[in-house]
């Protein structure tokens, strides 16, 4: 999906071509010309981008376009930031007897530079020129006023505080509730499977932290167990759930023995939430070390997969099932409408049942399509999502996906690439906001368009993302330490619009595969001496190293375009 980076990149290119440096510095060069038929082609693209956008999913010409234009776009953007970054240091070195040894240094010359930026942008921009004029082939309609600035929303940002209500699922709970509480077996383990979207993991949620759970165990420990059933990793992660604290042994029979000195005459509920394979010899090991907690000790799992549910399972298997379509549109209109008055939704309710129907009783959805429609002022607004092309994609036979891409395509192009980036991470890692603001920050995602610094605007986009669902469970530990999730279907989403500029690996062996395209790399449980790899990745412009099996650890992001930061 090139559209995700094309819109922001071009947003992005737009705001360099007007910067007092560039301007100053085709000025006196020489190079206005080339600068301005750069702008007129770059808002040439603008006003078609959003009808190509909507148009690819079932054009795959169009789509083929719009990645070409996207490659040519990054080339434009590396030659202007290199255009900036020379500007910079010329127009530092101003005074006489700077100038005079600028002209003799060939490194810095200005009139060499000038000579090559004027050749350099004139080869790009025809380049671009010849792909952006395929235009014509696809009858894209353009639409006027149709940027960033017109449809960034600053509206949401207290979503952080502000939780969506939780509908229909008070029955579910009680059910789980009492069950939990009446038990008297030993070490029974409970299961909810269905599929993604429908609130398993919020279901767990509520109740883990029901007042008479709390009450009846003595200990609650809740783990995230995803794709990476390890029985060391998931050990360690119940001892630092239990501690509060990473957790350094790094041998199993340690470990283990450690465990059980935590659990061992205590009563405990342990959820181990989205779990995709039951690795039935790991999962026979952990139970084992498991079965030390005191009588009434109890593990809830939650899942997509009914094999696994029915093989982990010893008690009880619960089947999460739909909203009903009442609840559906109680949390629909929630969203969607506000604090509307009375007479402005009177006309909108009637789109927003069909909208509701279309989402299939899967919250994720509701919610996702809900944030957007309150953004939506218009009945032909309303309208246009109703009747979009993109519910006829099915996938999986789910309404989920085309919802989920329906909310992706209405955000503004920084929104956008900031999500699409979020692909560099693994599925279910816990995300720091700081984090993501610095890296998003280091690549240039970001660009002050009011009066504010760099890291505010990042809050406020953070505060966006998360407010329209495409950021989930945002906590704050009471110190400013804000952490934030994906939902797996998010990051399904992310990186289907990012894949050819984000790889990332968790493996520790075995043989890598980048993408040429790749722009932006991550190793996960990697030695840094094997990233040697991506030096063979031309366009690399960020470079994440982690080693996940000692905890956070320290990193360095370098990218080829001078964007370097440490992450401590």
């Amino acid at each position: 999906m090139a559209d995700a980076i094309l819109s922001a990149l071009a947003s992005t290119i737009m705001g360099n071509l007007n910067s007092p440096i560039l301007q100053e510095l085709g000025l006196a060069g020489g190079l206005t010309t080339e600068l301005e038929n750069l702008k007129r082609t770059f808002r040439t693209i603008q006003a078609v981008l959003r009808d190509a956008e909507e148009k690819q999913w079932k054009s795959e010409p169009i789509k083929v376009w719009l990645s070409d234009l996207k490659d040519a776009a990054y080339v434009v953007d590396d030659v202007l930031d290199e255009f900036a970054i020379e500007a910079q240091w010329l127009l530092q070195r101003r005074d006489l007897k700077n100038r005079v040894r600028s002209f003799f240094s060939f490194g810095h010359n200005p009139l060499v530079f000038r000579l090559k930026m004027a050749l350099k942008l004139k080869n790009v921009r025809e380049k671009l020129d010849a792909i952006a004029n395929e235009k014509n082939k696809f009858n894209l309609t353009p639409r006027v006023g149709d940027t960033a600035a017109d449809t960034y929303d600053w509206r949401l940002t207290s979503s952080l505080v502000n939780e969506s209500e939780i509908y229909g699922r008070g029955k579910e709970k009680e059910e789980l509730v009492n069950i939990l509480l009446t038990n008297a077996d030993n070490l029974p383990i409970y299961a909810i499977w269905g599929m993604g979207g429908l609130g398993k993991t919020t279901l767990s949620q509520m109740v883990y932290n029901e007042k008479r759970v709390k009450q009846h165990f003595s200990l609650r420990i809740w783990v995230c167990v995803s794709t990476d059933f390890d029985v060391r990793r998931l050990t360690r992660a119940i001892i630092d759930s239990i501690d509060g604290a990473s957790c350094v042994i790094q041998e199993l029979d340690p470990l283990q023995r450690r465990l059980q000195q935590m659990l061992t005459g205590r009563r405990f509920l342990l959820v181990l939430d989205d779990v995709w394979d039951d690795y039935t010899d790991w999962w026979s090991q952990l139970k084992e070390v498991l079965s030390c907690g005191s009588k009434g000790s109890a593990v809830l799992v939650t899942t997509r997969i009914e094999m696994v549910a029915l093989r982990m399972a010893t008690a009880f298997v619960m089947h999460m099932g739909r909203l009903s379509e009442e609840d559906s549109l109680q949390l629909f209109q929630q969203l969607a409408f506000g604090m509307r008055r009375k007479e402005e939704r009177a006309h909108l309710e009637a789109i927003g049942v069909s909208i509701v129907k279309k989402c299939g009783g899967v919250p994720l959805a509701i919610k996702a399509l809900g944030n957007l429609m309150r953004l939506k002022e218009s009945e032909d607004q309303w309208i246009a999502v109703k009747e979009s092309e993109i519910w006829d994609l099915r996938e999986e036979a789910t309404e989920i996906l085309p919802a989920l891409r329906l909310s992706y395509t209405n955000l503004s192009p920084h929104l956008k690439q900031c999500f699409a980036y979020c692909a560099i991470f693994p599925k279910d890692r816990v995300m720091r906001r700081e984090e993501l603001i610095a890296l998003w920050m280091a690549n240039g995602f970001i660009s002050c368009r009011r009066e504010m610094d760099l890291h505010v605007m990042g809050i406020e986009i953070f505060n966006e993302l998360a407010g329209r669902s495409f950021l989930q469970e945002v906590e704050d530990d009471g110190f400013g330490n804000i952490t934030c999730k994906m939902h797996d279907l998010m990051h399904d989403l992310a990186q289907s619009i990012a894949a050819q500029e984000c790889y990332m690996s968790t493996r520790g062996d075995g043989q890598l595969e980048i993408p040429k395209t790749a722009r932006h790399v991550a190793f996960y449980n990697k030695s840094v001496a094997s990233s040697s790899e991506v030096l063979k990745v031309l366009s690399l412009r960020s470079l994440l190293v982690r080693n996940e099996l000692y905890g956070y650890g320290g990193g360095k992001i370098t990218g080829r375009k001078h964007r370097a930061l440490s992450l401590r």
